[in-house]
């Protein structure tokens, strides 16, 4: 890599580590966080929902925003926003700005992650593209982990608050990068879709919220419904539309954002049980639970720098075969979780098989995600797949709470949620594999490279 494209790929990997940081590092300091502002039980959900609920819902249009105006410019002011949010939160006092602050935070987050997914399109090609990718897949699940390993060190040994404070270094920093390196582009013409983005904004928060914190879901989950018929409908119409409906067109396309949000849907799933069992049963402090998930961070990792190779050799889909079968095999293991289970085998041997799994799903549902798009539409694409990453963690985890719910004991909960995110990986397989012949072309790649 020349410079300039060290440059890119610095600003694209730590905009979406802080990202995924700050969606895991509240979570091992919840309890600080109520205690120190006083919050009630409600206001402390919406400081986790706010940043939810505005990641998932500004996502789309967030990744349409540099198709327009330009990835450098749309990036800077993403990042000034983020900071923004972060210092609002470090040093909130009340209920009402740490949930503003984490709403900036959210919305901040929804137009960076689609942004530097496209930067990774704008700057790199063939071969280097592919181990990007690899990269930027596995950040998301390393970041998740430091965010609860930070968090929970934090909550423990000082303040909660620098949690939030340290992304202000780390924004200058990628601003400062942002001004020496990335170029200035030719912009899309056409005016952009404010209608569209104010009815899909609406339609994503109610689906959102319909899934994360309302008591009452189908009240949410028409005018959801409503609102994103309306739409499509715009989009129709639109000269520079915030989803270009030929996105759409592209079943393989498709089917992978489809298994991007089920594969989600059950890692969010399976963090969430798996932190509460360390916590509740093992009897973890908040440190040692992050702690305890270095065994996924780590498989993740090593997983991830091997796909561009295996990619180049297999190609995406029997790689992707692979990752999923990992994932199967770590769902089934982890259902042997008892009380009595040693952390080694209850624990440790899922999560590697999980990591593994993960490292060699992301990068590949995250290829096919983007594969074909147009130049123009290539921020809306990452939108896209972003949109999907987000309602899938969402999706995922509301369900596995609602089914496990009244459980006699957290590992008969766990039972439940590791069930369901089996159910979801086989269900992501039937996306991408449908019918006998995409079975059979994989089987026939694998024994001729065997051969």
């Amino acid at each position: 890599m020349d410079k300039k494209q060290r440059a890119v790929l610095t600003i694209v990997l730590l905009s979406y580590f802080v990202t995924a940081i700050d969606g895991s590092i509240v979570i091992t300091g919840l309890t600080k966080i109520a205690a120190d502002l006083r919050l009630s039980q409600s206001a402390l959900s919406w400081v986790q929902n706010a940043y939810v609920l505005t990641w998932g819902g500004f996502m789309l249009p967030g990744g349409r925003l540099s198709d327009k105006f330009g990835r450098k410019r749309v990036l800077d002011v993403s990042l000034l926003l983020f900071g923004l949010g972060s210092l609002m939160a470090g040093v909130a006092q009340t209920a009402s700005l740490m949930i503003a602050a984490r709403f900036v935070q959210g919305m901040a987050a929804a137009i960076l992650s689609p942004t530097a997914l496209a930067l990774i399109v704008d700057y790199f090609q063939a071969e280097k593209r592919v181990k990007v990718i690899a990269w930027y897949s596995s950040i998301s699940g390393i970041g998740l982990c430091f965010g609860l390993i930070i968090g929970g060190a934090l909550a423990s040994f000082h303040s909660w608050r620098d949690g939030f404070l340290l992304n202000i270094p780390l924004v200058a920093f990628m601003l400062h990068a942002s001004y020496r390196h990335l170029d200035r582009r030719a912009t899309a013409k056409g005016r952009f879709d404010a209608a569209g983005t104010a009815v899909f904004v609406t339609s994503a928060f109610c689906l959102a919220y319909a899934i994360n914190g309302a008591d009452h879901a189908v009240p949410w989950l028409c005018p959801a419904v409503g609102l994103l018929l309306l739409f499509v409908g715009i989009e129709r119409r639109a000269s520079f539309p915030v989803l270009p409906l030929r996105l759409l067109h592209d079943r393989g396309r498709n089917r992978a954002n489809v298994a991007r949000a089920l594969f989600t849907g059950s890692m969010m799933g399976y963090y969430f049980f798996m932190s509460e069992y360390m916590q509740d049963v093992l009897g973890y402090s908040p440190l040692q639970t992050g702690a305890g998930f270095i065994p996924l961070t780590l498989s993740t990792f090593i997983a991830a720098t091997g796909v561009p190779s295996a990619v180049r050799r297999w190609g995406n889909k029997a790689v992707l075969f692979g990752g999923l079968t990992l994932m199967s095999a770590g769902f089934l293991a982890a259902f042997g979780l008892k009380s009595g289970s040693s952390y080694l085998l209850g624990l440790a041997l899922p999560m590697t098989l999980l990591g593994f799994g993960q490292g060699y799903t992301m990068s590949p549902l995250t290829n096919l995600g983007i594969r074909g798009a147009l130049p123009e539409d290539t921020g809306a694409a990452s939108g896209l797949v972003n949109t999907a990453h987000q309602i899938g963690c969402s999706l995922g985890l509301s369900v596995m709470i609602n089914l496990s719910a009244g459980g006699r004991d957290l590992p008969a909960m766990c039972h439940t949620a590791t069930g369901c995110g089996l159910v979801f990986i086989l269900l992501a397989f039937a996306t991408v594999f449908v019918g006998r012949s995409s079975f059979a072309r994989v089987s026939i790649l694998l024994c001729k490279n065997q051969s």
